[in-house]
């Protein structure tokens, strides 16, 4: 059986009380542990600029093939390329918004760290989002791709 993804129901306060607990004796690993965990949507956030950048770049050498699919093909390309526009806006606020965990020590490692699963589950969510927004854009793409290669003759109605 698979892991259990249900969300949690500690709140961030029993989350961070709880992780100071398992830590305990070890700020240094801790501060680390919580890095760590930023790193990783830092990583997830520079993949999703990747995608967008790799689609952007893709139609600029297939977009006029697209636009003589027709104005379905020209809407679900221009949809598709706006919500990954969107989605690459969201990734880049997540990556240029440089905050340091040494910035958010604080007397109490309980407030330190709760500080850090703050900022880190803000992030999470705008990656989520980001990432929803890359999906449904490449799935209109490729809406639009389809639709040309219909028009071009290059698949027969009812087999794509």
């Amino acid at each position: 059986m698979g892991p259990d993804l249900a969300p949690s129901t500690m709140t961030l306060r029993e989350e961070a009380e709880r992780l100071v607990a398992l830590f305990d004796g070890h700020p240094p690993q801790l501060v680390a542990f919580l890095s760590g965990q930023l790193s990783v949507l830092k990583q997830q956030g520079q993949t999703l600029l990747g995608l967008c950048g790799l689609t952007i770049t893709v139609t600029g050498f297939s977009g006029h093939n697209m636009v003589r699919g027709g104005v379905v093909s020209v809407t679900a390309m221009g949809v598709g390329i706006a919500l990954i526009l969107v989605a690459a806006v969201i990734a880049l606020r997540v990556l240029t918004r440089l905050r340091w965990v040494s910035q958010d020590l604080a007397d109490s490692l309980v407030d330190t760290a709760e500080a850090v699963i703050v900022r880190r589950n803000a992030q999470q969510r705008a990656l989520a989002i980001a990432g929803g927004l890359v999906a449904a854009g490449l799935a209109a793409y490729l809406v639009a791709v389809l639709l040309a290669a219909i028009t071009a003759g290059l698949v027969p109605p009812g087999t794509g």
